[in-house]
C-alpha cells in the first residue's frame, strides 16, 4: 500500500465524521426546539384549563336560561289551544229542517256543527291538538233574516227563528249566535275583525270561515294568502256554491253535509201570483228577493167610505194609519184564503177598502172552528184595530205551553199551510186553559200588517201587550221593554176604546 492511498482514505473518514456530527447537532437542535414548544403548549393548556370552570359555569347558566324560556313558550303554546268557527249567518243559513224546529233545531244544529269540526280535527287537521276547544260565532241580522224566512214560507212566524237562535246559543258554552241588527256590512265588519284577531293568536290553531256566498271576503283573505303558516290554518266552509273570487284563493275548503243550505235564500212570488209590487229585501245582502211587502202602504182615502162590511172609515185620523204601519214585517200571519199574509197587502189602501170581504168559512166547516158564535174586529176612533182581552200573563204557564210546541196556526186558525209537514204539534188535545195561553203567546208577536190589519182570523198582536213603563219612553216604545220590544213604536199607546166593529156571524 502506498502512502497516497492511505491519505485519501483518512480524508473520506473525516468527511463522513463531520457530516454525522452535523446531523447529530441538527437532531439535537430539533429535539430542543420540540421540547421548548411542548413546554409552551403545556403552559397554555394549564392556563386555559384554569379558566374553563368560570366559562363553563357562564355557558351552563345561559343554556339553562334559554331552556327555561323555551319551556315557558312551549307551555303557553300548548295551553288552551282552540279553533274558531266564523259564520256570516245572513248568507250561510242553516237548513230548513233545523230552523223549523225552533229551539230544539238550534240545539241540534250546534251539536251537529261541533261533531263535524271535531271529526275534522281528529282525521284531517293532524297539527291541531285533539283537546282544542271549539269557539263558534254566527253573526246575522236576526230580525231581518227571520222576516225573510217568513216571507219565503220556510217558517210561519218570526218567533220560531228567534227560538232557533236561542237554542243554538244555549247548546254549547262557547257557541254564540250574535244579532248584529239592521245596517249594511255590520256582520261583515264583526267577522273581519274577529278573523284578524284570531289569525294572529298562536293559541288559535284553525279558523273555519263560513263565507262562500260573498265575494267581499276575498279582500280580507287576500291579505294573509302570502303567509303559508296562516294559509294552512284557514278552512273555508261551503254553504251556497263558492263565489268566483273565493275559488281562486289558496285556502282549503270543506262542505259540512246536512248543516247549511246549499243555495241562496229566495223569496218567490207567492204561488206564482204576480202581485205587481217591487220587493223590498228585509236583509240588505245575499238574498235574492222576488216579492214581499212594500216599504209603505199608499195613503188611505180622505173621504168617508165603507168596505161593505160595516167598517166605516170616517175618522180624519184613519188616513194616517196606513203610512205609519211597520216598514218591515215582524211576524207571519195567514190570510183567510190560506195565502201567506206577506202577499196580501199589495193592493193600495183604497182598493182594500173597496174590495169585497174575505170569504166566510161556515162554522160547520172542519177547517175552522170559531171560539165564539160571533167574531169581531174592533177598532178605535182612529180606525186602529183593538185586540180582544187575553188571559193574564203567567210566566210558568207560558213557558210550559211553549215547550209543548203546539202549532199556533193549526189550533187558533185551523188552517196550517204545512199540513203533515209541519214541525209543530197538530195531534194534541189542548185544554181550554192551554188554548187561552196559546192565544196569549200568539198576541205577543206583532202582526206584520200593524193596527190596520183586516184579517178576521189574525192571531197576532196589533198593539204591544206589555205593561207601560213609568220612565222609559225610548224611541216611542213606552213599555217596560223599551228598545228591545218587538213591537214598533206605532203599536204602543193605542186607544183601546172601541167605537167601530166588523162583525162576521
Amino acid at each position: 500500500m502506498n502512502g497516497g492511498g492511505v491519505k485519501d482514505d483518512m480524508s473520506i473518514l473525516w468527511a463522513r465524521f463531520d457530516r454525522i456530527q452535523q446531523s447529530t447537532q441538527e437532531s439535537a437542535n430539533l429535539t430542543n426546539e420540540l421540547l421548548l414548544r411542548l413546554e409552551y403548549m403545556s403552559q397554555e393548556q394549564a392556563r386555559i384549563a384554569a379558566r374553563l370552570p368560570e366559562q363553563d359555569r357562564a355557558w351552563q347558566h345561559e343554556k339553562k336560561m334559554y331552556e327555561e324560556r323555551l319551556r315557558v313558550w312551549e307551555n303557553l303554546y300548548q295551553r288552551n289551544p282552540f279553533v274558531v268557527i266564523l259564520v256570516d249567518g245572513d248568507g250561510m243559513i242553516f237548513r230548513d229542517e233545523y230552523i223549523r224546529q225552533g229551539e230544539a233545531g238550534g240545539f241540534q244544529a250546534a251539536v251537529h256543527l261541533q261533531k263535524e269540526i271535531e271529526h275534522h280535527i281528529q282525521h284531517e287537521a293532524m297539527d291541531v291538538p285533539v283537546n282544542s276547544r271549539i269557539i263558534c260565532r254566527v253573526y246575522a241580522n236576526v230580525g231581518g233574516l227571520a222576516s225573510t224566512l217568513v216571507r219565503a214560507n220556510i217558517i210561519s212566524e218570526i218567533s220560531l227563528f228567534e227560538d232557533f237562535v236561542r237554542g243554538f246559543t244555549r247548546a254549547k258554552t262557547l257557541f254564540d249566535f250574535v244579532d248584529v241588527g239592521s245596517g249594511k256590512d255590520r256582520a261583515d265588519d264583526k267577522i273581519s275583525e274577529m278573523f284578524k284577531l284570531s289569525i294572529d293568536d298562536f293559541h288559535c290553531r284553525h279558523i273555519f270561515f263560513g263565507c262562500s256566498h260573498d265575494n267581499g271576503f276575498a279582500r280580507l283573505l287576500e291579505k294573509t294568502m302570502d303567509d303559508d303558516s296562516k294559509v294552512k290554518r284557514v278552512v273555508l266552509l261551503e254553504g251556497a256554491p263558492f263565489e268566483k273570487e273565493l275559488l281562486s284563493l289558496p285556502y282549503k275548503t270543506k262542505k259540512l253535509d246536512g248543516l247549511f243550505r246549499d243555495s241562496k235564500l229566495n223569496v218567490h212570488k207567492a204561488n206564482g201570483i204576480n202581485t205587481g209590487v217591487q220587493a223590498v229585501p228585509t236583509v240588505q245582502k245575499n238574498y235574492s228577493i222576488v216579492t214581499g211587502l212594500p216599504s209603505r202602504f199608499p195613503p188611505a182615502p180622505s173621504r168617508a167610505s165603507s168596505n161593505g162590511n160595516g167598517l166605516v172609515m170616517d175618522s180624519p185620523n184613519f188616513a194616517n194609519v196606513a203610512p205609519n204601519l211597520p216598514r218591515t214585517p215582524s211576524t207571519s200571519t195567514l190570510a183567510s184564503d190560506g195565502l201567506p199574509a206577506a202577499i196580501k197587502p199589495m193592493m193600495n189602501w183604497a182598493e182594500k177598502a173597496a174590495a169585497p170581504p174575505p170569504p166566510i168559512v161556515h162554522p160547520s166547516s172542519p177547517k175552522y172552528e170559531p171560539v165564539n158564535r160571533e167574531e169581531v174586529i174592533a177598532r178605535n176612533r182612529a180606525g186602529q184595530r183593538v185586540d180582544p182581552q187575553t188571559r193574564d200573563y203567567d210566566k210558568a204557564e207560558v213557558d210550559r205551553v211553549k215547550k209543548i210546541k203546539m202549532c199556533n196556526v193549526h189550533f187558533l186558525r185551523r188552517e196550517c199551510p204545512y199540513g203533515t209537514n209541519c214541525t209543530h204539534l197538530h195531534h194534541y188535545e189542548p185544554t181550554p186553559s192551554e188554548l187561552a195561553t196559546l192565544r196569549l203567546v200568539a198576541r205577543m208577536a206583532p202582526c206584520q200588517n200593524g193596527s190596520g190589519c183586516q184579517d178576521i182570523k189574525c192571531i197576532y198582536g196589533h198593539r204591544c201587550p206589555a205593561p207601560p213603563s213609568k220612565t222609559n219612553r225610548s224611541k216611542g216604545k213606552s213599555c217596560i221593554f223599551g228598545e228591545s220590544c218587538k213591537f214598533p213604536p206605532e203599536l204602543h199607546d193605542l186607544d183601546c176604546n172601541v167605537v167601530k166593529t166588523l162583525v162576521i156571524r
